[in-house]
């Protein structure tokens, strides 16, 4: 079967996740932490009970996945860290950090789509979903959640890409405002690349997730560029994991669109555009009649 070809012209905005979901912004009274001691009976029942052990045997034993360094976690998990990955698939996306932060509970950013589904989202925020809130007024309870979970020692995953781009090779560039997070609250950092290679007996990758660092914020920098010191460190890993090891294109091949090709499409489009505009402008002109005066003469004959 020949892959699906996907065209982009921007690794940073474009996105191929395709769930159709319509995204609804949170509530202005939504409540990221609940003090009802009910509710953190819940949680803790739905994510250590229920949801961590269907990872371990979805990771483990459908999907295979094998895990790769993970040594080099050790001796971090008595303490709140920060874990980055490249965002290429949906599910493992969002049990990996489960796996990688046992026995630490982990807590994934997400967007809002995560949260749309009406009747869920208090399983979503269950299993450790942070939502990302569109509402600035939400921005400052979102950060204090961040906070709260690396003082009482989860671990958070961000997937600094943002986009979905399932089964894809490389790492994608991505910006440095979320290392603001670790910086400001002098946390350790790791990464993990998900990388994709042929099976001997099945068209199915075998998926490999590389772990590297930890890295640390140059405390001697300011806080930019401490930001950009260390999302360049974790992107270096990432690149070379990917580099390395994902060499399988499954399902979907990803190709860049030229400059010129974007230009002739954006072209084709106002062209496109500029006739549909001109041909609902157009005032049909009885044989014989005046051109200017044809819909006055219509008017007043009716």
């Amino acid at each position: 079967m020949e892959n699906e070809i996907r065209y982009y012209s921007d690794e940073v905005r474009d996105d191929f996740a395709g769930t159709g979901i319509k995204t609804q912004p949170l509530p202005e009274n939504f409540k990221y932490h609940s003090r009802n001691p009910l509710v953190a009976v819940r949680r803790f029942f739905v994510y250590r009970v229920l949801a961590t052990p269907l990872t371990f045997i979805y990771t483990k034993l459908i999907r295979r996945i094998k895990y790769v360094n993970k040594k080099c976690m050790k001796g971090y998990k008595n303490r709140g860290c920060f874990i980055y990955g490249n965002h290429t698939a949906f599910v493992c996306d969002a049990f990996n950090p489960t796996v990688l932060s046992f026995p630490r509970p982990a807590k994934v950013m997400v967007n809002e789509d995560t949260t749309s589904i009406n009747g869920i989202r208090w399983v979503v925020m269950d299993v450790g979903a942070l939502p990302i809130p569109s509402n600035l007024h939400l921005m400052s309870a979102f950060n204090d959640e961040i906070t709260r979970a690396i003082n009482k020692k989860y671990w958070v995953a961000i997937y600094p890409e943002a986009h979905i781009w399932p089964y894809y090779c490389g790492v994608r560039n991505f910006p440095a405002v979320s290392f603001r997070y670790p910086v400001k609250l002098g946390a350790p950092v790791f990464s993990y690349t998900m990388t994709f290679s042929k099976r001997k007996h099945s068209d199915k990758p075998k998926i490999t997730v590389y772990v590297d660092g930890p890295f640390f914020a140059d405390e001697n920098l300011p806080l930019k560029k401490a930001q950009q010191q260390l999302r360049d460190s974790v992107y270096l890993a990432m690149k070379a994991r990917a580099g390395a090891y994902s060499d399988y294109e499954y399902k979907y091949s990803y190709v860049r669109r030229t400059e010129d090709e974007v230009l002739s499409e954006v072209a084709a489009a106002q062209s496109e555009n500029t006739d549909c505009a001109a041909a609902q402008t157009a005032v049909p002109v009885n044989e014989g009649e005046n051109p200017k005066n044809g819909a006055l003469s219509e008017a007043a004959q009716s």
